[in-house]
C-alpha cells in the first residue's frame, strides 16, 4: 500500500454512496496510507480514517436524512439552505469521533477549503482536526448554499468552486497511483454555471476571482478528470462509481433512497474487490484469508 492515495469526491447527500464503499474497505481492512476529501468526502473520510463503520451510516443516512439539513429550517437558523451545524451535531451526538483513533490511525488525511482572502485552495491535515469540528463544516460550506466559515483569522469555504476531485494533491503528495471514489456516474460531464447564478455570487461575495472560478468550473472539473482518465489508461488509478441510477441527488435526503444507495456503493466495491486489492499490491496468504473467513462466520 505504500504510495497508495484515496481521493474521495464531494457530492453533497449523494456521499451516502462513497460511505458505502468506505464501509466495504474498512471490513475488509484496507486502509490507505493517505487519503484527501473535498466537502461532504471529507466528512465520510473522518470515520473512514478513525475506523468507525457506524459512524459512516450515521454520517450518510441518518444525519442526512434528519428534518432540518437542507432547506427553509437551515436557511432560518444558520443562514444557509444547508444545515451544517446542526448535521455536525447530530453525528457528534449519535457516533462522536473518536480522536485518539483518528490521531493515532495510520492514514494520513487532508482536508480542502477555499481561502476567500487569497482565492486560493489549502489543505489542512489531521492535526487540525479539532471538537469544533470548524475545518470540517467550512470544507462542506457550498458557495451560495451555505455561509463561509471563519476560522484562525481567515473565511473559508467549499474548496469544490475549484478542486471538485483533489487528484493534484494527492500527486503533490508523492502518490504514485490512486483510488477515486466518485459519486458520479461514468461519463457525467457538469455544466457551465447558469447566468442566473454568476449574478448571485457577484452579488453576495463581491469578488470577481469567485465569480470567475464559478464560470470556469466545469472547466477545472473536466481538467481533473483528465488526469484521472491518463492516470487509469496507465494503470495507476482505479475509479468506483456508481454503475447505475438510483435517482439520487446532492439534495437526496429520504432514508429510503440513501440507505439502498449506500449499499450500492458497498455491494459494487465487494464486487471489484479482488482488483481493488491487486491494484493497490495486497496480497493474502493462507493465514489472512482463514481469518477473514473466521470474521465473517462470526459476523453471521
Amino acid at each position: 500500500m505504500d504510495n497508495v492515495g484515496l481521493v474521495v469526491e464531494g457530492g453533497g447527500t449523494k456521499i451516502a454512496y462513497s460511505a458505502g464503499v468506505l464501509k466495504c474497505f474498512l471490513e475488509h481492512h484496507i486502509y490507505f496510507p493517505y487519503s484527501v476529501g473535498i466537502s461532504s468526502g471529507a466528512e465520510v473520510l473522518l470515520a473512514y480514517v478513525s475506523r468507525q463503520i457506524r459512524r459512516l451510516e450515521v454520517t450518510a443516512i441518518d444525519a442526512a436524512s434528519q428534518k432540518g439539513t437542507i432547506g427553509l429550517i437551515p436557511l432560518i437558523k444558520e443562514g444557509g439552505l444547508f444545515g451544517l451545524e446542526a448535521t455536525n451535531a447530530y453525528i457528534e451526538k449519535h457516533a462522536p469521533l473518536d480522536f485518539m483513533a483518528f490521531f493515532g490511525s495510520e492514514t494520513e488525511m487532508d482536508i480542502g477549503v477555499y481561502d476567500m482572502e487569497s482565492n486560493s485552495i489549502e489543505y489542512f491535515g489531521k492535526p487540525y482536526v479539532d471538537e469544533s469540528m470548524t475545518l470540517i463544516k467550512a470544507s462542506c460550506a457550498l458557495l451560495l448554499l451555505a455561509k463561509p466559515y471563519k476560522w484562525q483569522g481567515k473565511k473559508y469555504f467549499d474548496a469544490g468552486l475549484v478542486d471538485m476531485i483533489s487528484i493534484e494533491q494527492a500527486l503533490r503528495h508523492g502518490c504514485d497511483k490512486v483510488v477515486v471514489i466518485s459519486t458520479k456516474e461514468k461519463g457525467y460531464r457538469r455544466k457551465p454555471a447558469p447566468k442566473w447564478q454568476l449574478w448571485l455570487a457577484k452579488l453576495i461575495y463581491k469578488d470577481p476571482v469567485i465569480v470567475n472560478n464559478l464560470r470556469d468550473r466545469h472547466l477545472n472539473y473536466q481538467k481533473q478528470w483528465d488526469i484521472v482518465d491518463r492516470l487509469e489508461e496507465e494503470g495507476k488509478a482505479i475509479v468506483i462509481r456508481p454503475q447505475k441510477d438510483m435517482g439520487v441527488t446532492r439534495y437526496t435526503t429520504n432514508p429510503r433512497k440513501l440507505r439502498p444507495w449506500f449499499q450500492l456503493g458497498y455491494d459494487e466495491t465487494l464486487a471489484n474487490l479482488e482488483a481493488i486489492e491487486t491494484f493497490c499490491g495486497i496480497h493474502h496468504d493462507q493465514d489472512d484469508l482463514a481469518f477473514h473467513q473466521m470474521e465473517k462466520s462470526l459476523v453471521r
